[in-house]
């Protein structure tokens, strides 16, 4: 019998330390706010790891690497699309990112379906500002982006977990939040942003 409580307990263990060993990085139900500061370091550690396995640095030449895109050819159709809802035309993603309270869009995001690699970012007029370079098995999750300005200076990295749930660092690696659907949490599980475009 007492042979039988040392191996339960022993069992009890090794099922305590394989959870907690398993970061849950992937998990769909968004727990941020429960977990302790040690499983957050631990989150972010593993998440930090995967993107900045390679150092995120200015990329040269960026305009020239991306002159066919400088200007939306088809700026007034994709806004206009864009503007109405749509989430695919003319065989792109398309999404539209929208001041707080207001109607009009101040840019749009194409994707080519074709090539999932990268999504660009276009103003108003139809000027390109950002390009993300899209890394994994996108559109399957997690997949991880890092997002540059036209200048080629890196501007933001995002590990994405769910659609719901992204983890947000600064091209040095440092951890800025996580997102869960309107909603950015600090380390501390306190909102300091809330976005519109979700």
């Amino acid at each position: 019998m007492k042979k039988n409580i040392i191996l339960i307990f022993l069992l009890l263990q090794t099922a305590v330390f394989a959870n907690y060993n398993d970061i849950y990085i992937a998990d769909i139900q968004f727990d941020w706010i429960n977990k302790s500061e040690v499983e957050k370091e631990a989150i972010i550690s593993e998440v930090r790891d995967i993107i900045f396995e390679n150092p995120v640095e200015k990329q040269k030449n960026f305009k020239d690497q991306f002159k066919d895109r400088l200007k939306d050819k088809d700026h007034w159709e994709n806004y206009m699309a864009a503007s109405s809802g749509y989430k695919e035309f003319k065989g792109n993603n398309i999404s539209a990112f929208y001041y707080k309270k207001m109607k009009n869009i101040y840019m749009y995001a194409l994707q080519d379906k074709k090539d999932v690699s990268k999504a660009y970012y276009y103003d108003a007029l139809g000027n390109l500002k950002y390009v993300d370079f899209i890394y994994g098995e996108y559109p399957d999750y997690p997949y991880y982006s890092i997002q540059y300005k036209i200048s080629g200076k890196p501007v933001s990295a995002i590990y994405f977990v769910s659609k719901d749930c992204q983890y947000l660092f600064n091209p040095d690696g440092e951890f800025e939040g996580v997102w869960y659907k309107h909603n950015l949490y600090n380390k501390e599980s306190e909102i300091i942003l809330t976005r519109t475009t979700y």
